[in-house]
Formats: C-alpha cells, sequence, structure tokens
C-alpha cells in the first residue's frame, strides 16, 4: 500500500514537474520570439504589471512607445503578450492576413462572451459570414429610412431633458441622459419596443453596461483575473456575473413577448410597413432554409443593444461637449445646420445629405476623444508587423487612439480641428488613419445607423440650445471598452 501511495504521489510530482517546465520552456520561447518587438523593460515573470494597471496606463504606456516612432509595441500581463498596433501602416498589414477577433485567455471578445455570446461582435469565419448575410438585410437604406422619425421623437424628448436639467441645476452632465436616449432609439427602433427608457432615470441595464465594461477592463490587466476560476471567486466576478443576469433579463423579456406575438398573429410580418432588426431575426433564413437559433437571436439582440447605443452615446457626448469647448467651431456647426434645415421641424435624410460642416465635426469628434479606443485580433499563423515577426495565437491590439493621435499622420494631432476632413484636405491615410467603425470586412455593420443618430440630436440641439462650458471643469478621459469620462461631460444651455 505505501508503495502505490508513494508511487501515486511521483506520478504527481512528475506530472507538475512536467507541467511547469514545459510553461517555462514555452514562456521563454515567447520572450525569444517577441524580444525585437519595441517594449519597455519588463519583470521576468510579473512583465508590465506594475505599469500598466489600468485602461489608462495601458494607452499612456502605448502612446510613450509610438511617440518615440514605434508602429507596434509589446505589453507583458505577467506572462501573457499582446501586441499592440498604433499606425495605419501596420493595420494595414494586419488587415491582410487571415485574423480572428481575439479568443485567447487575455482577449477582449473571450471576456466580454459571457455577456454578448457569439454575436456579430465575437463570432469568427464561418459562422460570422453566414449572421452578417442574414443580418444585412435589417440595415438596408429603406430600413435605416424608416426610422428617421423615431429618432426625430427621441431626440426632441432628450433636449428638452437636459435643457431643463441644465435650467434647474445651472449645467448638466449629459452622459447618463445620452446613454438612456440612445438606448431610447435602438429599443424603438430595432425591437420597436417604447419603454420610456428617457423617463426611468435609475435604469438598472444602463447602470450595468457601464458597469460591465469596467469590470472587464479591470480584468484584462489582472492577470490572475484571467482565470475563470480565480475570477468568478473574487468581488468583481460575482458581481459581472450578477450584472450579466440582469442584462439577459432585460434583453430576454423583449425576444419572449414578440416571439409570442409572431405566434399569435403568423402573419404579422407580412402585414408591417417596415420589419425591425428583430423581425428580422426571427424571421431570417440561410441558403438551407435554417433560421437562428434562440441562442442566437439572443446573443444578436445583446450585441446590438449594447453596441447600438454605448458607443453611439460616447460620440453624441463628446461632441455636445466639444461644441462647449470650441465656441468658434459651435457657430461654424450652427451656420450648416441652419443652412441646410432652418424651416423643418424634423431632420430628414435630404438634410443630412446636405450637410456639410457638421459630418467634419462628427468625424473630428471620434478621432479626438477616440469613442472607440481600442479593438483586438489575432491570427493561427504567424504574422510579420513593421519587419517584426509575431507568434500565432496572440492577440493583438488596434490600437485606435494611438493611431487617431499619432502625429506621423495627423497634423497637430492634440488641436480640435474639423476642416482636418475637408474633403480637399483628405488624404491617402485615412481609410486606416480614421477607423472608428472599424475597417475591411469585419467594419460595423450598424455604422449608417449610428452616424444618422448623431447628426439629427446635434441638428436639433443647436439650432434649438448654444452650449457652454462649465468654468473649472476639468476633464480626464476614461478609455474603457467606449470612451468615457473620470469627471463627467458637464455643459450648460442657452435657448437661442
Amino acid at each position: 500500500m505505501d508503495v502505490l501511495i508513494k508511487t501515486a504521489f511521483l506520478g504527481v510530482f512528475v506530472f507538475i514537474f512536467w507541467k511547469l517546465g514545459s510553461f517555462l520552456l514555452n514562456y521563454i520561447k515567447l520572450c525569444v520570439k517577441l524580444r525585437n518587438v519595441p517594449q519597455k523593460k519588463a519583470h521576468w515573470l510579473a512583465g508590465h504589471a506594475k505599469e500598466v494597471k489600468d485602461s489608462v496606463t495601458y494607452f499612456k504606456y502605448a502612446d510613450d512607445l509610438m511617440k518615440e516612432g514605434n508602429k507596434i509595441y509589446c505589453i507583458w500581463n505577467g506572462p501573457f503578450p499582446l501586441v499592440g498596433v498604433c499606425h495605419p501602416e501596420t493595420f494595414q498589414q494586419l488587415n491582410k492576413q487571415a485574423l480572428n477577433k481575439s479568443r485567447e485567455i487575455d482577449g477582449p471578445y473571450r471576456l466580454i462572451e459571457p455577456w454578448v455570446g457569439e454575436g456579430l461582435l465575437v463570432s469568427g469565419s464561418q459562422k460570422w459570414e453566414r449572421n452578417r448575410r442574414l443580418l444585412t438585410p435589417a440595415f438596408h437604406f429603406d430600413i435605416l429610412n424608416g426610422y428617421v422619425t423615431v429618432m426625430n421623437d427621441v431626440a426632441d424628448i432628450f433636449l428638452n431633458k437636459i435643457y431643463e436639467s441644465s435650467q434647474k441645476n445651472g449645467s448638466v452632465d449629459v452622459c447618463l441622459y445620452v446613454c438612456r436616449a440612445t438606448l431610447d432609439n435602438m429599443l424603438r427602433c430595432s425591437l420597436s419596443y417604447d419603454g420610456s427608457m428617457q423617463e426611468n432615470v435609475e435604469h438598472t441595464y444602463v447602470k450595468a453596461v457601464q458597469k460591465l465594461a469596467t469590470i472587464i477592463w479591470h480584468r484584462m490587466t489582472s492577470a490572475p483575473l484571467l482565470f475563470d476560476f480565480v475570477f468568478n471567486l473574487s468581488p468583481s466576478g460575482r458581481d459581472h456575473n450578477k450584472l450579466v443576469k440582469e442584462v439577459h433579463k432585460f434583453t430576454g423579456e423583449i425576444i419572449a413577448k414578440r416571439q409570442k406575438l409572431l405566434a399569435d398573429q403568423p402573419d404579422l410580418t407580412k402585414l408591417k410597413r417596415r420589419l425591425d432588426f428583430l423581425d428580422i431575426l426571427l424571421t431570417a433564413k440561410d441558403e438551407q432554409g435554417r433560421g437562428l437559433s434562440p441562442q442566437e437571436i439572443q446573443n444578436e439582440v445583446d450585441t446590438f443593444t449594447f453596441e447600438g447605443h454605448d458607443t453611439t452615446a460616447s460620440a453624441i457626448s463628446y461632441a455636445i461637449y466639444a461644441l462647449g469647448q470650441y465656441p468658434e467651431i459651435q457657430e461654424k456647426v450652427y451656420q450648416d445646420v441652419i443652412n441646410v434645415a432652418d424651416d423643418v421641424d424634423e431632420i430628414t435624410q435630404n438634410e443630412m445629405n446636405q450637410f456639410k460642416y457638421l459630418p467634419q465635426f462628427i468625424k473630428e469628434v471620434m478621432r479626438f476623444y477616440s469613442t472607440v479606443p481600442l479593438i483586438s485580433r489575432q491570427s493561427s499563423k504567424e504574422v510579420v508587423l513593421d519587419g517584426k515577426t509575431v507568434p500565432p495565437n496572440i492577440r493583438i491590439d488596434i490600437n485606435l487612439r494611438a493611431i487617431l493621435h499619432n502625429p506621423e499622420i495627423w497634423k497637430c494631432p492634440e488641436v480640435f480641428d474639423p476642416c482636418r476632413f475637408n474633403t480637399e484636405r483628405r488624404d491617402s491615410n485615412e481609410i486606416y488613419g480614421f477607423i472608428p467603425f472599424s475597417a475591411g470586412s469585419r467594419n460595423c455593420i450598424g455604422q449608417v445607423f449610428a452616424n444618422n443618430e448623431i447628426k439629427i440630436v446635434l441638428a436639433k440641439l443647436v439650432k434649438r440650445y448654444e452650449v457652454l462650458p462649465v468654468k473649472g471643469h476639468k476633464h480626464e478621459l476614461l478609455p474603457d471598452i467606449v470612451m468615457r469620462s473620470f469627471t463627467g461631460l458637464p455643459v450648460t444651455l442657452k435657448s437661442r
């Protein structure tokens, strides 16, 4: 018996020793392969954990290396390396190679998957291609044009809310108001759900989304929390799982009600003048006559409910803030809107197509404030970036904020100047130098929807109000899954 026990212990010891040896050998090989990729001095095991603690320090690290003229960089999160791209040329090189969304242990898409599942944001290869093809009709011009009236109604409610708050309190932090308005828009347009989101000041979904985004970024920069077992036992893991249940409950109830309605009225979609996103999700069929599974429907609704309101909310919030910060630019936006839409109450596609300076202003907001600061990819094969070889299955961050502020690409990148997007001044770098909606085949399917919403809100805003800055307010960027602000984005509104 003693011999059996000793043999068992010896076997366990040999197995553990072999696993540790294999891990260390692979780790050493990675270090050797990545030593030519620009990076700061790192601890042999902890990596850059002391220097890169959160999203703010992540982007500072990347900016430091970018400003030294580097087009790529490497960060070690403990023993896990990632490579970042901070120049349009390297992004172009990356985009031409076979890539998937990063699903490695430290990949953001693996970490967000419990929340949004394998929707278009996360899924890869054949599944992504099939679902993208099935969902594309939901973003046809005729469908999007049908949303314009809803967007105008939502904008009117939003403007009344922020003006009332500004008059009552002297100023208004627009962030939460914008989040509720864009969620209201998304739910009413894509899901035909009118839950009076802008009346519900304490809506749990909006708060849950923002908390989840912060937790995921914290997890990305903390090596121990990358392991599911450790994360689920931690306080942030328990909060995360509770919040995921909240958002799934909210969207699941919307889906269930529509499914029941369609079951009770099978011809409902044939009678509708316009199908919404959820109608198309529930009725779409591929070449084999197969529709989306219940889980796929849930995943896509969670993806679009989040992406369709939170990213747009960041852009609108910073746009309103920028109007107050740059009064001369605000006047140019106002004159552009008045020249096109002075005598109309509803901003239609006709007016949106005629705006000239407003689209330039919106692009500069997205560039200057980098409303989506980061996306990630990975390759199953080695890739070569800027002459450096990156091993397979490494997370590769496309650092949109760094690309949008790279002084090699943008003249005076820290100056807010919408005229840099004047069509007469465009250059060949714009396709990969300005990528707020990504680029290539995996660009954002909802970018026209988002741009329409942004234009309508801002056009109606400047027609009604002059936006003034709040004296003494110091803005601090908070990079998250979308860009936020540590100190809020307060403004004062004055009727025109």
